[in-house]
């Protein structure tokens, strides 16, 4: 059922948006992060499908984060998608987070798989209980692995931003231990902070729309189907700066699916501790 996909594809946005990437050796911060998502199918009223608690830390020379992932009503019933993720990593020289170790456990109501990647200088090594028997048509090669990096390294780079355009750029490539995908962000534009967003300790906000392509490690699509995991409109990411000079957070995704329009909300945000001073 392309549903889940599609919103485990949108969710992947927030995976590590509560990580904190240490730059410098004097960042102490730590976050955490809830999350609500809804669906709104056939004009009903919305429909609580979702709830995501994340959490992030600076460490020394680099950062660790977690995601807890919870699917309720029509989507648990169409197809659950409950899941725990971690990713450890490094911060390079260029203050880029480096991917590390990324283990996830996924329940989908028939099995729970438990998976396991590690990037190393030349290869990227996987385990997964029970195996992948199936690696995609075509499977992802071993230097789109190395090119790549998990969902929660891949948004660290959220917390540490300069500033909006420096988050919307792209592709960002993500790979999972068996799929790999794409994703394009278009410029970023400023918006207004709403009301729910400024008693969060949101200063500013701005969005860009994003594109997720399939690229490889993913079953073959039949003649004319494209590669967008149910998705019918791009992803719209918004985020916001927490105080003055204070990390970058994403408060909200949504996006149109096969079965309904999907929104993804901050709903609870601490902060302690301070970021390393940026450049």
């Amino acid at each position: 059922m392309k549903v889940g996909l599609a919103l485990i594809a949108v969710i992947a946005l927030l995976f590590g948006s509560a990580a904190t990437a240490q730059p410098q050796p004097q960042s102490d911060l730590k976050m955490t992060m809830d999350y609500d998502g809804v669906l709104v199918a056939l004009n009903v009223a919305p429909v609580k499908v979702l709830v995501v608690h994340a959490t992030g830390q600076a460490i020394p020379g680099g950062y660790a984060t977690g995601v807890v992932m919870q699917s309720y009503g029509i989507l648990r019933a169409l197809k659950k998608v409950d899941i725990n993720a971690a990713s450890s990593g490094r911060v390079g020289p260029d203050l880029e987070p480096r991917p590390g170790v990324f283990t996830y456990v996924h329940h989908d109501g028939k099995r729970v798989r438990r998976v396991k990647v590690i990037w190393g200088a030349s290869d990227v090594d996987v385990t997964s209980s029970p195996p992948f028997f199936d690696l995609g048509q075509p499977p992802a090669t071993l230097r789109q692995k190395l090119d790549a990096t998990d969902p929660l390294t891949q948004i660290v780079r959220v917390t540490n931003a300069t500033g909006p355009q420096a988050i919307c750029r792209g592709p960002d490539r993500f790979f999972d231990g068996k799929q790999l995908y794409y994703l394009d962000f278009t410029k970023a534009q400023p918006v207004a902070v709403s009301k729910d967003a400024k008693a969060l300790g949101i200063t500013s906000a701005a969005q860009c729309n994003v594109r997720f392509t399939e690229v490889a490690g993913f079953k073959a699509k039949k003649p004319g189907e494209d590669r967008q995991q149910g998705l019918t409109t791009p992803i719209t990411m918004v985020f916001g700066q927490i105080g003055q000079g204070g990390p970058w957070v994403i408060y909200n995704i949504h996006a149109g699916t096969v079965i309904g329009y999907a929104n993804i909300v901050l709903r609870h945000v601490t902060v302690t501790g301070q970021l390393a001073p940026r450049g």
